[in-house]
């Protein structure tokens, strides 16, 4: 097959979304399907949010995959479209053509408008847009409106924040062939807002990433010793629970005053900062604060924890959980509708209420005290992440929906270049 994956961002750009996409497009390179990803050129979310170019190749193979990266100020298309919007009428004749909506996302950045004439040229066989937080889904979407291809959405909807209930959804969902979502909770959101197929394909993880892992050694390190250990990782914001996680934490240390918090990951939320300049300073002893690390170091830190906490309240799946599985530990997550699609409460984690300190601390200390469950519920996650949640699972998925779809294009194709009296029929 010949794919095309469009994407605001790719590698060497980080995120969660961009080693999500990289990982699925590797993958199909590897069982012998030619892969492009049409995307911004830029490095990170700042610089796609502000359009600014991030100097990279213009087209690049990256292991295996063809790269191609476009102007993120929409180059001559975006020129003309804000002439337009000067035009006496402009903004009105726009806001009724795209929809409020539709104007939202062709004004935000990255103005990847010169992606449409190209989709339109490219031949195919399946077109697949990801991460609908950012406009290039949007160009693909109007593009899919001027030629008629197979199209797939991959929104990543994190559906508690606000902008999942972009009106513009509920144009773009129906007209895609499918769309592929990391949970029933998020496939269930999308259909209640016009999709009409959906395929739940998750998120992956590589068995063997964390093989090398020495917990030990981050222990010795931070001078943890063999005190008992929550951790966190990820971006440190209110938003995935680090706030409450604090609050948490001290009716833990009235519980156990040896417990320590791990928080590991960049800082960058003034309300995670606020709280931790406001704690006692004996609650500051408390605190290791790791911040940025490198990769590889990610396994032996998750290593070093007794317990993973991230009772975020806005995650779309949480593939935190899949690398504190892989590393035998037991996890505690928010009681959202996403997150109890991948933790299963009681058998391979706990949950929570995000907003309730207490609650968290509950899970916590039910955790900490009782050695035969960690290890029980660890295992267990272990287990699941293995069985149901490796790359090459996921790539599984996504290749067969692909190649069922694509024998759908050519089927219909093949259909009208018969006389109408040789069309089968069912039964026939």
């Amino acid at each position: 097959m010949k794919i095309l994956h469009v994407s605001p961002m790719y590698a060497p750009a980080l995120g969660g979304a961009e080693h999500h996409l990289q990982a699925i497009s590797e993958g199909l390179v590897c069982r012998g399907h030619a892969v492009t990803v049409f995307t911004a050129n830029v490095v990170n979310g700042l610089d796609a949010w502000l359009s600014r170019h991030g100097g990279l190749p213009e087209v690049e193979f990256i292991n295996g995959v063809k790269v191609v990266r476009f102007d993120p100020e929409g180059g001559l298309l975006a020129k003309a479209f804000d002439k337009w919007l000067r035009l006496k009428g402009g903004w009105r004749s726009v806001n009724y053509i795209f929809t409020p909506g539709g104007l939202e996302l062709l004004s935000q950045g990255p103005r990847t408008l010169t992606m449409i004439p190209q989709i339109l040229r490219c031949n195919a066989d399946i077109i697949a847009s990801m991460n609908w937080y950012w406009p290039p889904a949007y160009h693909t979407y109007l593009a899919g409106r001027l030629k008629r291809f197979t199209l797939v959405g991959i929104p990543l909807f994190h559906t508690a924040q606000p902008w999942c209930n972009r009106s513009i959804y509920r144009r773009m969902l129906p007209s895609h062939d499918a769309v592929i979502v990391n949970t029933n909770y998020e496939g269930q959101f999308a259909q209640e807002r016009g999709a009409t197929r959906v395929e739940v394909t998750g998120v992956g993880i590589d068995p063997h990433t964390f093989d090398r892992r020495r917990g030990e050694d981050v222990r010795a390190y931070y001078g943890l010793g063999s005190f008992p250990v929550v951790g966190f990782v990820g971006r440190q914001e209110a938003t995935k629970g680090v706030v409450k996680l604090i609050e948490a934490m001290r009716t833990v240390w009235e519980w156990n005053k040896e417990v320590r918090l791990v928080l590991a990951g960049p800082r960058s939320d003034e309300k995670v900062e606020a709280k931790l300049v406001n704690l006692p300073s004996n609650q500051k002893a408390r605190i290791v604060q790791i911040g940025l690390f490198e990769e590889k170091d990610k396994g032996s830190i998750f290593d070093a924890f007794d317990v993973f906490a991230m009772p975020s309240r806005e995650e779309s799946f949480g593939i935190t959980y899949l690398e504190a599985w892989l590393c035998n530990k037991p996890v505690i997550g928010a009681r959202i509708g996403p997150t109890q699609c991948v933790i299963d409460e009681g058998r391979d984690g706990l949950l929570a209420d995000p907003e309730d300190p207490e609650d968290i601390a509950r899970a916590i200390i039910a955790l900490l005290s009782n050695s035969n469950m960690r290890e029980k519920l660890g295992r267990s996650g272990h287990d699941k992440a293995i069985a149901q949640y490796t790359w090459d699972k996921v790539v599984d998925k996504v290749e067969g929906l692909y190649l069922g779809l694509a024998a759908t294009k050519a089927a219909r194709g093949f259909a009208k270049l018969l006389p109408s009296n040789q069309i089968a029929t069912p039964g026939s």
